[in-house]
């Protein structure tokens, strides 16, 4: 879907919310071309229980950054980006949404999970 609106996605001003190279190099293997990168300064506290889904809890952080970033760009211009892309990435073991580790010990705990 993203692939047929290339055309037109690259005569706008798109900005990636988001300092993953990861993103930024799916968003450039699409096609999409002088992606701008902003790093989003909202603040990933969300209460995970507050959520039905992973992909509920997901959708909240990812619109949170992008609206962050889109309200920031705005302030004191008429020329703010056209589109603010949003993501996140989480896993979820026996329905518990895991993040990113906060130490060494985090991860491996957690890798050591996955198993």
């Amino acid at each position: 879907m993203i692939v047929e609106q290339m055309g037109r996605l690259n005569e706008m001003r798109v900005v990636l919310a988001s300092q993953s190279p990861r993103r930024r190099e799916i968003l450039s293997t699409l096609g999409l071309k002088n992606v701008e990168v902003e790093v989003s300064r909202f603040v990933e506290n969300l209460d995970k229980r507050q959520f039905v889904s992973a992909e509920d809890y997901v959708l909240a952080n990812a619109s949170g950054k992008a609206k962050e970033v889109a309200q920031r760009l705005a302030i004191g211009t008429t020329e703010g980006p056209d589109l603010v892309i949003g993501s996140d990435t989480v896993v979820v073991l026996d329905g518990e949404i895991l993040e990113k580790p906060e130490s060494e010990k985090m991860a491996f705990d957690m890798l050591s999970r996955l198993r």
